[in-house]
C-alpha cells in the first residue's frame, strides 16, 4: 500500500522506468503507453499486471488524467490479481478484493467509481456490465455495514 501510495503521489515528476518499493518485493514498470507485446499497437489499458511475476505496468498518461485515489484503486486491483485471488485471472474477484483495501483505506468511494468508468470507457462488454453491476453491490453492502460497526 505504502509503495503505491507513493507512487500515486509523485508520478507527476516520475520519469518513464522501473520502480521497486523499499523491499524490492513489488516492481512497477512506469511506460508512457501500454503496448501489446506482439504486435506493439498502444492499448487502452491504464495499467496490468504479469500473471507469472506480479510486476504491474502502467500507462503514464492514462495515469496523469486521474486522482491519486483513482490511480490507487487501479494499483489495488492490479495488485489483488496476483496477491490476493483465488483465480489469479478474475477480474470480479480482483474489482471485489481492490475494494476491501482501497475503502478500509478510506479513499472517497467515488473515485474509485470514476477510475472503473475510466477503465471501461470505449470498452463497454458484456464481462465489464457484469464487473460493474458487482462493484455496485459490493459498494451498497459496504457502506451498510460499515456504519452497522459503529
Amino acid at each position: 500500500v505504502k509503495f503505491a501510495q507513493e507512487f500515486s503521489e509523485n508520478l507527476f515528476y516520475l520519469p518513464v522506468g522501473t520502480y521497486y518499493s523499499d523491499n524490492r518485493k513489488f516492481r512497477i514498470d512506469l511506460f508512457e503507453v501500454i503496448t501489446d507485446d506482439e504486435t506493439g499497437r498502444k492499448l487502452r489499458t491504464p495499467a496490468r499486471i504479469s500473471n507469472q511475476t506480479g510486476r504491474i505496468e502502467v500507462s503514464k498518461s492514462h495515469f496523469l488524467k486521474m486522482t491519486i485515489p483513482m490511480r490507487m484503486a487501479i494499483l489495488l486491483h492490479e495488485y489483488a490479481h496476483f496477491y490476493m485471488n483465488d483465480k489469479k485471472t478474475d477480474e470480479i474477484e480482483a474489482d471485489l478484493n481492490a475494494l476491501k483495501i482501497y475503502l478500509s483505506l478510506g479513499y472517497p468511494y467515488i473515485e474509485a467509481h470514476k477510475s472503473f468508468i475510466h477503465t471501461f470507457k470505449g470498452n463497454q462488454t458484456r464481462q465489464n456490465k457484469e464487473r460493474y453491476e458487482e462493484i455496485k453491490k459490493f459498494v451498497k453492502n459496504f457502506e451498510t455495514r460499515k456504519y452497522g460497526l459503529c
